[in-house]
């Protein structure tokens, strides 16, 4: 349903390689997660533009959780208008991350999140 593609200007991306309709679960991931505490080391490493902050946590305080997803939902790129989001599921297994699409997704369309910590990053 996804793929990997090398967008020159920013780096990996995901790209839809067939039609996804909206409220489709395009992929569900495990979940590793880091205290607040610990989250400051992983801000100085290139793990730092892969993890997750949870939106709930973040808009209540910057010292939160990082969240480590293992699937390609790391790789999607920042938008101001996303087309897909994260909804955080807790199993008996653990903390899952399930991307969904929030719109019709086309074939060879980026998929695209907003990135909660956005205002961490130097661009």
């Amino acid at each position: 349903m996804i793929t990997i593609q090398l967008f020159p200007e920013k780096g990996r991306g995901v790209v839809a390689n067939q039609l996804i309709t909206e409220g489709t679960l395009i992929e569900k991931a495990p979940v590793v997660d880091f205290p607040a505490k610990e989250r400051s080391l992983l801000d100085s490493t290139k793990v730092f533009k892969y993890y997750f902050v949870i939106p709930s946590e973040y808009n209540q305080s910057k010292e939160v959780r990082a969240y480590l997803v293992f699937g390609l939902s790391s790789f999607c790129n920042h938008s101001e208008t996303p087309n897909t989001h994260i909804n955080w599921v807790k199993e008996e297994t653990g903390l899952w991350a399930h991307l969904i699409a929030s719109k019709e997704i086309q074939s060879g369309e980026e998929c695209l999140l907003f990135y909660t910590n956005i205002d961490q990053y130097s661009f």
